[in-house]
């Protein structure tokens, strides 16, 4: 019985050995051949003069290039209504004043974490067909009114 017990424990030890590489592989076609890889440009902000440093609003640097700066507060997001015409390109960057916040627009693959002292920059390529409303929802639990803490984004098409 010993000798059966002893194989199960190398096919254990292969399949594990397998899984490894399998997941250390993946992880370097991801970083070598597809490019991804973490923040490299970190931006921070003093919380206390968070004010002076980033304005919450909208501004459009080109024809559908967007500049969207945007402050999260316990329990809402400065501005709480974004309208952008044709974008093609918008830079959110999005910050916290107080707690840890998730930023996510319903539907689309926009979804990140907002943090204090930290601005998160996100670059957004809207699909040509998206337009009308559509919610900005804080994903990430920020305290007892968590659920009244949403946005509109307005895209129009012309």
């Amino acid at each position: 019985m010993e000798g059966k017990e002893e194989r199960l424990e190398y096919v254990w030890i292969a399949v594990i050995i397998l899984m490894l590489t399998s997941f250390l592989g993946l992880l370097g076609y991801a970083t070598i051949i597809k490019g991804y890889s973490t923040p490299e440009d970190v931006v921070t902000c003093e919380v206390k003069k968070l004010d002076e440093q980033i304005t919450p609003g909208i501004e459009e640097v080109a024809p559908g290039v967007y500049v969207v700066n945007i402050t999260g507060r316990q329990w809402s997001w400065t501005p709480n209504e974004i309208t952008l015409e044709n974008p093609k390109k918008v830079i959110f960057r999005v910050t916290s004043a107080d707690v840890v916040h998730g930023f996510q627009i319903v539907g689309t693959n926009v979804n990140f974490m907002v943090f204090p002292g930290y601005i998160a920059e996100i670059t957004w390529y809207p699909p040509s067909d998206l337009e009308g409303e559509h919610l900005i929802v804080c994903n990430e639990y920020c305290g007892i009114a968590h659920q009244d803490m949403w946005a509109k984004l307005v895209i129009e098409r012309g």
